[in-house]
């Protein structure tokens, strides 16, 4: 008869059943099978492995200090550990200041994170649970009475609050404007909606909540014009517009002209005023230069006035850009 061996007897009845060199190569085998793991692991998590991954794949805590002590792996805090050689960016600084602290990603870390915005903070923001989480240096810590699963989502392996509860969290800490742009971004990133924002802002508001009543005031303001602007730029555009209490215009504007049909960025139809942004990235490359100077002639040819507004002039010349569009309309200062 057949009888099973208990898993935790398999290296004793190894041990007994070779010769001493086959069980160290057996052992050896081993021992390459789980660097493989931890190599493959850090591999997809930037280069990083933290203390309880390596004890599930095998490691001891004694086999660890003993590879920090080789220079095989760098300690970067009691729970957190980098592959020895592994270039050190951004998002490993970020999960590394995750795991550390037992949080996620957020604010305007996870904002970068998710794409909605192009550069991430000089410390990473982390939010934990305010009973759970763990003080770290050179980390920006939020404790949360609120941080709930379903506001957690996970980018390239790093945990992180989804657009909506990231823009909310952003209310009251960065200006209208950019938590606008924020909101547009991930609004044509497909991240979120008005009604979804309006829905988390109700599951976590709460009186003395931080942002509570910028998170109010900017849900209020939400409306769809500024939703099918196309580019952060259009956005900055139209809220350069309406602050300076110019009427709203008319956002991705189907128009035909000589036999093209095109969309104009922002427009007033019944003056016949389209307005356009001109970003560096947006309407790059040669062809694009070409193909915007035909769609601006086939407008005016068709009784269009343009005008037309550079990043830096929408965003540091903000009076004089609304001085042009004011006049264009014939409305007095």
């Amino acid at each position: 008869m057949c009888r099973k061996t208990a898993p935790d007897a398999i290296p004793d009845a190894i041990r007994g059943a070779f010769p001493a060199d086959t069980a160290h190569a057996i052992r050896l085998t081993s021992a390459v099978m789980t660097e493989a793991q931890i190599n493959k692991f850090a591999a997809l998590h930037h280069g990083l492995i933290n203390r309880e991954s390596a004890r599930r794949l095998g490691l001891t805590d004694r086999q660890i200090a003993h590879r920090v002590a080789q220079g095989r792996l760098i300690r970067l805090s009691p729970q957190v550990f980098a592959i020895a050689g592994s270039v050190e960016t951004a998002r490993r600084s970020l999960l590394a200041a995750a795991w550390q602290t037992g949080g996620v990603a957020s604010h305007l870390s996870a904002a970068w994170l998710l794409g909605l915005r192009d550069s991430a903070p000089a410390r990473p923001q982390i939010s934990t649970a305010r009973t759970g989480g763990r003080s770290a240096r050179g980390i920006q810590i939020y404790q949360s009475r609120d941080l709930y699963s379903a506001h957690i989502t996970t980018v390239q392996t790093v945990p992180a609050t989804d657009a909506t509860r990231t823009i909310l969290d952003l209310a009251g800490r960065v200006s209208p404007t950019e938590l606008q742009v924020l909101f547009d971004r991930a609004s044509r990133m497909r991240l979120t909606h008005p009604d979804r924002l309006t829905d988390d802002f109700l599951q976590i508001s709460r009186p003395g909540r931080p942002g509570a009543a910028a998170a109010r005031r900017f849900l209020r303001s939400l409306n769809q014009d500024l939703a099918l602007a196309e580019s952060d730029l259009e956005t900055r555009l139209v809220l350069t517009i309406r602050k300076a209490g110019l009427p709203s215009p008319i956002a991705q504007y189907r128009v035909t002209a000589n036999g093209h049909n095109y969309r104009i960025d922002l427009c007033y139809p019944d003056c016949m005023l389209a307005i356009e942004g001109d970003g560096f990235s947006f309407h790059g490359g040669r062809q694009a230069f070409e193909s915007d100077r035909v769609r601006q002639n086939d407008l005016v040819l068709a009784g269009w006035r343009v005008l037309r507004f550079t990043w830096r002039q929408i965003c540091f010349q903000p009076d004089w850009v609304v001085g042009q569009i004011r006049s264009a309309l014939g409305l007095a200062n």
